[in-house]
C-alpha cells in the first residue's frame, strides 16, 4: 500500500473542524467593504484572538491565522514527532497584507517607515512557516504557489517527501483568505464567482502506521496544456492515473470537480464526460476558495468509500488529478 491519509480538518464558511464541514450548509455573508462583490462565503466562526490568543497575533494576517488554526485542529488528535513536515498551498500569500505593506512603503514618512512586524506576513511562505513555528514542527517546510492547482501540487510534494524518507509524516493543505484586495484582483482577472475563504489540511504518512487510514493515495498527475486544450490535457492525466493504479474509468465512484464556473468548468466537464461517477463540487457549498480548493475536494471525497478522483485546472494552463482509494 502506498502513502495514506489518516486525518484531516478544515475551517470554512461551514465552521471549524470536520463535523462542521460535513454537516453545515452555509449561506454567503453580505459585504460592505468597497469590494466588487456584494457577498462572500466567510469563515465567520473563526476569530484569530479567540482561537489563538493575544500573544503573537497582534500583527498576524488572516491567512497565517487560518493556517495556524486549522493545523491546530488537525494535530489536536494526533501524536506526531519532530520530523513532521508542513506543505501548504497558496495563490500568492496574503494579497491584502502585501498591498498594505507596499502602500506603507510609499506613503509613510521618509525613510519610509513601514511596520516591521507586518513584514514576515507579507511573504508568500508566511502561512506555512508560521504554522510550523507555532506547532514546533521541524521537518521540511514548503509553500506551493500554484493557484487552483496548489492542492494537487501539495499532495504530490508531500508524497515525495515520504518516498525519499525526508519526513515521518506531512501536513498537506492550503489556505485562502477573503479580503478586498483579493476580491479586486479576481475581478480584474475576469472572475465573477462568489468568493470564499478557508483552510483545509490532511495528514499524509506511510502505510502501516498505528493510525487507521482514511484513504490511500494511488496517483497524482499534473501537466501543462501547452496547446491551450485543457480538456485534452486533463484526459491524459486521468488516463495516466488509471493506468498507474491498474483501474478502469468505470471503477470510479466519486468525482470531485474544482472549477466554480466559466471556461475552466466547461473544460473540466468535457474531460470527465466519460466517467459515470457521482459528481460533487465544494465551490457550491463554500464558494471559490482559490488555492484551498484541492484539500477541500479531498475532504469532500473522503465521505464516499471506493475509488475517487479529484480534478483541477488553473487559468495558467496547468491541469491535474488525484486518484484515491477511500476506505469505509
Amino acid at each position: 500500500m502506498g502513502p495514506v491519509i489518516t486525518a484531516w480538518s478544515a475551517i470554512s464558511a461551514c465552521g471549524i473542524g470536520r463535523d462542521a464541514f460535513e454537516k453545515a450548509s452555509p449561506r454567503p455573508s453580505p459585504l460592505d467593504d468597497n469590494s466588487p462583490g456584494d457577498q462572500a462565503f466567510l469563515a465567520s466562526a473563526f476569530d484569530t484572538r479567540e482561537m489563538l490568543g493575544a500573544k503573537g497575533t497582534g500583527s498576524m494576517d488572516r491567512s497565517s491565522a487560518l493556517a495556524i488554526g486549522v493545523v491546530d485542529e488537525l494535530l489536536a488528535g494526533l501524536d506526531v514527532d519532530e520530523r513532521t513536515g508542513v506543505v501548504l498551498g497558496t495563490t500568492s500569500g496574503s494579497s491584502q497584507t502585501q498591498l498594505e505593506f507596499t502602500r506603507e512603503s510609499l506613503t509613510r514618512r521618509k525613510p519610509y517607515f513601514v511596520n516591521p512586524a507586518s513584514m514576515p506576513f507579507a511573504l508568500m511562505n508566511s502561512a506555512a512557516g508560521q504554522a510550523a513555528i507555532w506547532h514546533k514542527l521541524t521537518g521540511p517546510n514548503t509553500t506551493i504557489a500554484g493557484g487552483r492547482m496548489s492542492g494537487l501540487g501539495v499532495l504530490r510534494y508531500g508524497v515525495r517527501l515520504l518516498a525519499t524518507g525526508r519526513a515521518s509524516g506531512v501536513v498537506c493543505g492550503a489556505v485562502e483568505e477573503y479580503s478586498p484586495a483579493r476580491a479586486w484582483l479576481e475581478y480584474h482577472r475576469g472572475s465573477r464567482h462568489v468568493l470564499g475563504e478557508g483552510a483545509a489540511v490532511l495528514f499524509v504518512e506511510p502505510s502501516g502506521q498505528a493510525r487507521d487510514p482514511l484513504a490511500e493515495v494511488l496517483a497524482v498527475e499534473t501537466r501543462v496544456a501547452v496547446d491551450g486544450d485543457r480538456a485534452a490535457g486533463l484526459v491524459r492525466c486521468l488516463d495516466r492515473s488509471f493506468a498507474k493504479a491498474g483501474v478502469s474509468p468505470g471503477d470510479i465512484g466519486t468525482l470531485v470537480l474544482s472549477a466554480p464556473g466559466g471556461e475552466l468548468a466547461e473544460a473540466e466537464r468535457a474531460a470527465v464526460a466519460g466517467l459515470r461517477a457521482s459528481v460533487v463540487n465544494p465551490a457550491e457549498v463554500i464558494g471559490d476558495v482559490g488555492a484551498a480548493t484541492g484539500p477541500f475536494q479531498i475532504a469532500t471525497l473522503l465521505r464516499s468509500p471506493g475509488l475517487a478522483v479529484a480534478t483541477a485546472l488553473d487559468d495558467d494552463g496547468t491541469v491535474g488529478c488525484a486518484l484515491l482509494r477511500v476506505f469505509s
